[in-house]
């Protein structure tokens, strides 16, 4: 359940108006991490992303990866190496220290913070 919650958040959270770097979210998150926590504040998953266009995803189930790429849309696109993926929105102009919600069908409001590693 928590491995389906952060990836349902992450992919949630992440599009971009242009190129791979043309968001700057997207570049506070290399070297950091990116944390998605439920409305209670519980954190499911925490990503690491790299300017190698590869991530590491920690939850309570186990560390796993894959690949992070853009897409024609625009879209910042999560593939584990196990598992679905999925691409969509990420906001721009949030630095490391900040956060912003989502809403997922699912789970809730959930929480994506961009945390200082």
């Amino acid at each position: 359940m928590n491995r389906l919650i952060a990836v349902v958040a992450m992919g949630a959270a992440m599009t971009l108006a242009g190129t791979a770097l043309a968001n700057d979210t997207l570049e506070a998150t290399f070297g950091n991490a990116v944390t998605v926590s439920t409305a209670d504040g519980t954190v499911v998953a925490t990503y690491f992303m790299s300017a190698n266009n590869t991530y590491e995803m920690e939850t309570a189930e186990g560390r796993t990866g894959g690949m992070w790429n853009t897409n024609d849309a625009g879209e910042v696109c999560l593939t584990p190496t196990e598992g679905e993926g999925g691409c969509n929105a990420l906001p721009e102009g949030v630095s490391v220290g900040e956060s912003w919600t989502v809403e997922d069908g699912e789970n809730g409001t959930l929480t994506i913070a961009i945390v200082a590693q």
